[in-house]
C-alpha cells in the first residue's frame, strides 16, 4: 500500500489565534478498510488525531472536471476563505447564522458546500472541466473574536503544474471564493431583497450614511468555487500553510 507522508502546521486550532498555534501533525494518505466494489476507500488520516477524511468520491469528481484521480498528485493548501459576518471589499457579508444553516435542498450546513467543488485560477469558472483541482474539506473555526471558513483546497500538478507549484512554494497564496446567493438584505435596515445588490435604499454598497456602513447581508448561499487570486475581496484569505 502507497502512503504519502506529509507535514504541515495547521493554520488555526479553534479557539485560539494564529499566534498562539504551536502544533505539528503527520498527514498521510491512506486506503481505509472499506471496500468499495475491488478498491479500498481512499481517506486523508492525520497521525496524531482523529482527523479522517473520506475522499472516495475524488474519482467522480475527477472526471466531471477533468482532474487527476489520484490524491498523490495534488498540492493541498488551507484557507481561511471567508470571514464570517464581516464584509469583505466587495462590501458582501456572509452572516454565522446563514454559513451554520443546515440547507435542506443542499443536503449539508453551507459552509460544508465548499466540499467537492471545483479550484480555478482567477475565477475562470464557466467550464468545470478547466477547473485546476479540488475542495477536499471545509470546516467552521473560530479563530479570536471571528469565525472563519476554513478550506482544503487541492491545486492538481498534471492539470497545471505551474499553478500547483506557484502555490507550493508561495508565490500564489491568496485566494477569491465564488457563491450562488439567493437573496441578501441591506445592513442599515434588514430588508429582503433579492439577488445582490440589494437595492431597498439610496444607499450603494461601501457608503457610510451617519457612520454605518452599508454593505449585504447574503443569504441562501452555495459555495461554488476557490480560486487562485492576486487581489482577493476578503484580506484575510491568504494561506502560507501547504500540505508538501
Amino acid at each position: 500500500m502507497s502512503i504519502v507522508e506529509v507535514h504541515r502546521e495547521p493554520l488555526f486550532i479553534q479557539g485560539e489565534s494564529v499566534s498562539s498555534v504551536g502544533v505539528h501533525e503527520t498527514f498521510r494518505w491512506k486506503e481505509s478498510h472499506v471496500r468499495v466494489a475491488d478498491s479500498r476507500v481512499p481517506i486523508i488520516e492525520s497521525a496524531t488525531s482523529k482527523h479522517v477524511l473520506d475522499i472516495s468520491w475524488l474519482p467522480a469528481a475527477a472526471d466531471a472536471y477533468n482532474i487527476s484521480a489520484d490524491p498523490k498528485d495534488y498540492v493541498i493548501t488551507e484557507v481561511p476563505i471567508v470571514t464570517v459576518g464581516v464584509p469583505n471589499r466587495n462590501m458582501d457579508s456572509f452572516p454565522y447564522e446563514e454559513v451554520s444553516r443546515w440547507s435542506h435542498i443542499l443536503g449539508r450546513l453551507v459552509y460544508q458546500t465548499f466540499k467537492g467543488k471545483p479550484t480555478y485560477m482567477n475565477h475562470m469558472n464557466k467550464d468545470p472541466r478547466k477547473a485546476k483541482g479540488v475542495n477536499f474539506d471545509a470546516s467552521l473555526r473560530k479563530v479570536g473574536n471571528v469565525w472563519k471558513i476554513i478550506v482544503l483546497s487541492g491545486f492538481d500538478r498534471t492539470k497545471d503544474r505551474d499553478l500547483a507549484e506557484a502555490v507550493a512554494k508561495g508565490t500564489r497564496d491568496k485566494f477569491s471564493m465564488g457563491a450562488y446567493v439567493d437573496y441578501t438584505k441591506c445592513s442599515l435596515h434588514d430588508k429582503r431583497n433579492g439577488p445582490p445588490p440589494a437595492k431597498c435604499c439610496r444607499h450603494k454598497k461601501g457608503d457610510t450614511p451617519n457612520g454605518q456602513l452599508r454593505y449585504d447581508k447574503c443569504y441562501g448561499v452555495n459555495y461554488i468555487e476557490n480560486s487562485s487570486v492576486e487581489d482577493p475581496a476578503d484580506v484575510f484569505a491568504w494561506s502560507p500553510e501547504v500540505w508538501r
